[in-house]
């Protein structure tokens, strides 16, 4: 088992490469937990940051503690090929327990969040995008910002979540549904 050699900031770390790392990591390995915080802090973090509604302090502040949990629990880590889904899983964990303690509104979470697709998109497009967003339970949230801003796929979803596939399926539906209703209500 050896350490991918091309580990770069930002590169998409396949879910047998991340198996590879946390098991280096189990043994103590601190190269291999630098190389997973730098295949995957971008993605975890845009994933907190959706999450806790562009709230920065707290996602920056929840993916650190993301990759100390993995420091720490590496040793009692399963190699199944799902090393990626695993950070992911440890990430919702923390970010639904600072939600959970902080009781933000909804509406307060999302206030800033962005669809990110077009740079050009103005602050009423921002502010509909974040309504939208605030009408959506957290579960469906979470599997929106999987998707769209983690770049996941349902499948994978499935797997962060450790939920049936046909649930995520259903989540991420119901949500675009609900997002396209008030998207295209503040249109008019």
């Amino acid at each position: 088992m050896s350490i991918p050699d091309s580990v770069y900031p930002g590169e998409r770390l396949s879910q047998l490469d991340a198996d590879r790392l946390i098991l280096h990591i189990a043994s103590g390995d601190m190269s291999s937990l630098e190389s997973l915080y730098n295949a995957m802090y971008r993605e975890i973090y845009g994933y907190l940051y959706s999450m806790l509604g562009g709230d920065r302090q707290s996602a920056e502040d929840i993916a650190q503690d993301t990759f100390i949990r993995v420091y720490k629990y590496a040793p009692k880590f399963a190699a199944e090929g799902h090393g990626r889904s695993w950070v992911y899983r440890i990430a919702g964990r923390l970010a639904f327990t600072h939600l959970a303690k902080n009781s933000v509104p909804a509406a307060e979470l999302d206030e800033h969040l962005s669809d990110g697709t077009d740079v050009e998109s103005s602050a009423l497009d921002s502010q509909a995008v974040g309504e939208a967003m605030a009408s959506l339970s957290p579960e469906e949230r979470q599997v929106v910002s999987l998707h769209a801003v983690s770049g996941l796929t349902l499948r994978e979803i499935s797997e962060v979540l450790g939920q049936p596939l046909g649930t995520v399926k259903w989540r991420h539906a119901e949500a675009v549904r609900k997002l396209r209703a008030m998207l295209d209500d503040s249109s008019h």
